[in-house]
């Protein structure tokens, strides 16, 4: 039995092996409905993935898909809207946060030192990697 994408192997077992143990652990302390739909769906994923890692057909079209040029591009694209996305809304969160803090001082105080340095960091990062593919391209 050969490994062919072996990044796809180690997702998988990993989603069987969280599976494994969320049933486990179901069995133990009782079955609730959004436990056994995540068990589930750690179950089908991960077997799904294993064995499509074994398989020499089903590897070759994942590594294709995957080296597709508009596939990398929709990728980067819902990346970088996803980073704008949660940029507005650590904003937004920020603004709520200076408001609060009329009411609850030391409540919002932490939420707005939290999502200032989240916002922070997002802006950082979104700001060396247009520094670095600047320079790169």
């Amino acid at each position: 039995m050969k490994i062919y994408n072996k990044k796809n192997f180690r997702y998988g077992l990993g989603m069987t092996i969280l599976g494994v143990l969320m049933l486990l652990t179901s069995i133990w302390k009782g079955f609730d409905v959004k436990g056994t739909v995540i068990l589930a769906l750690c179950l089908f994923l991960g077997i799904g993935l294993l064995l499509r890692s074994l398989s020499h057909d089903m590897s070759r079209e994942d590594r294709i898909a995957e080296l597709d040029e508009r596939n990398k591009l929709v990728e980067w694209r819902a990346k970088s809207r996803a980073l704008g996305i949660a940029e507005l809304i650590c904003a937004a969160c920020i603004l709520v946060s200076i408001v609060g803090m009329r009411v609850v001082e030391d409540f919002f105080g932490g939420m707005l030192v939290a999502f200032g340095l989240m916002y922070t960091t997002m802006l950082l990062a979104e700001l060396f990697t247009l520094l670095y593919y600047n320079k790169k391209l």
